[in-house]
């Protein structure tokens, strides 16, 4: 199949997301739409065509895919159409995100030719992977790309493709958010970027240095978009975690690569 035309979506609070699926879909063609659905979910259905390629990326936080992106997902309506899914993770483990991406993008009509989980900085003990996506891995997204296009355009239609197997189960783990969330200190200026750029409304006007821990989904948004740098993850519960953490989880993990097999 010739590709014409390329939609990456992604939800990229920390904007590593958006560079991994960015990368992706810029090896396919030039003419890409660009669907962020970090903070404004699509509202409207986005019905693909014969040509088309949908390439989405999702961050994982507490093993699982964001459920404020479920809502945009529904909106993806494919007919057989080819998908490359990826998730990103802190270098813990993804669990079952990307397992539930592939069962959610499927759901809305799409055949799935590849699947990866790539390694970025944890976006809470941001000690953890914090030098990646590194070269060798940027390299490694754009040979995941490559193959994956060579993949799509040797093929007319995609109904041939068996269902691909990626790491997971079901039911998926429960998301059980650590209690830890961002708050802003002294050097706040209340300028209110924080709560208009959080994906899911934690920061409330009337207190732009608190956060909602029952709505936070610890991502890091308002820690990069604080224009002062007032905002962090801070307090002795957070030092305690986050030196367990790191002994645990600083081991450098390898990115994984799927692709799906073509029935004979």
């Amino acid at each position: 199949m010739e590709i014409k035309k390329v939609y990456k979506v992604y939800f990229s609070a920390t904007y590593t997301t958006r560079f991994v699926v960015s990368t992706i879909a810029g090896e396919m063609c030039d003419n890409i739409v660009d669907c962020d659905v970090t903070s404004v979910p699509i509202d409207k259905d986005i019905v693909m065509d014969r040509g088309d390629v949908l390439v989405i990326g999702m961050p994982v936080y507490g093993g699982r895919i964001p459920e404020s992106a479920l809502q945009s997902i529904a909106k993806l309506k494919g007919n057989g159409t080819p998908a490359i899914i990826t998730c990103v993770y802190g270098n813990r483990d993804y669990d079952d995100a990307l397992l539930e991406l592939r069962n959610e993008v499927e759901a809305q009509g799409f055949k799935i030719v590849s699947a990866s989980a790539f390694i970025a900085r944890h976006s809470i003990f941001t000690q953890i992977a914090k030098d990646r996506p590194n070269a060798q891995d940027i390299a490694e997204v754009i040979r995941f790309a490559t193959r994956s296009k060579e993949m799509i355009e040797s093929l007319d239609y995609f109904d041939c493709l068996q269902q691909i197997k990626v790491k997971g189960n079901v039911p998926y783990k429960t998301f059980n958010q650590l209690p830890i969330c961002p708050t802003a200190d002294d050097s706040c200026v209340e300028c209110g970027v924080c709560a208009s750029k959080c994906p899911v409304a934690a920061i409330s006007s009337d207190n732009y240095r608190e956060t909602n821990m029952d709505k936070c989904l610890a991502c890091g948004r308002c820690i990069v978009e604080c224009v002062v740098g007032a905002r962090d993850f801070r307090g002795d519960f957070f030092d305690a975690r986050a030196a367990k953490f790191i002994e645990a989880f600083s081991v450098p993990k390898a990115n994984e690569l799927y692709y799906a097999e073509v029935n004979k």
